[in-house]
């Protein structure tokens, strides 16, 4: 399994997906980066099929909202997607791409 890098408040201990500077809890400068085990629950899910300049050599690919078991929500990839991938799937972090977690559906 693969650690997901968040941003943990050196101030507060509060956990955010990032990026920012200030940290929204205590509203302190004091955010660090940190890696959480990547398990977690799939919240939500879509094929992005028409993707910005940036990704359109990818599409199509799946962007999934996850709930780590560490207690922040993240956005990253979800690899092998299909219809029947329902929110509560238990997921982990396979991988990573640019700047973000690629998750796939353990159950």
């Amino acid at each position: 399994m693969t650690q997901v890098q968040v941003l943990r408040c050196e101030s507060c201990g509060a956990l955010d997906p990032g990026p920012r500077e200030v940290c929204p809890r205590c509203f302190r400068r004091s955010l660090a980066p940190v890696a959480v085990p990547g398990t977690g629950r799939l919240l939500s899910w879509t094929m992005v099929r028409r993707a910005p300049t940036r990704f359109r050599g990818e599409a199509p690919y799946a962007v999934a909202s996850v709930e780590l078991d560490a207690g922040v929500r993240v956005t990253g990839r979800l690899e092998n997607a299909e219809d029947e991938t329902a929110p509560g799937a238990r997921v982990e972090a396979s991988g990573s791409g640019s700047g973000y977690a690629i998750f796939r559906s353990v159950e």
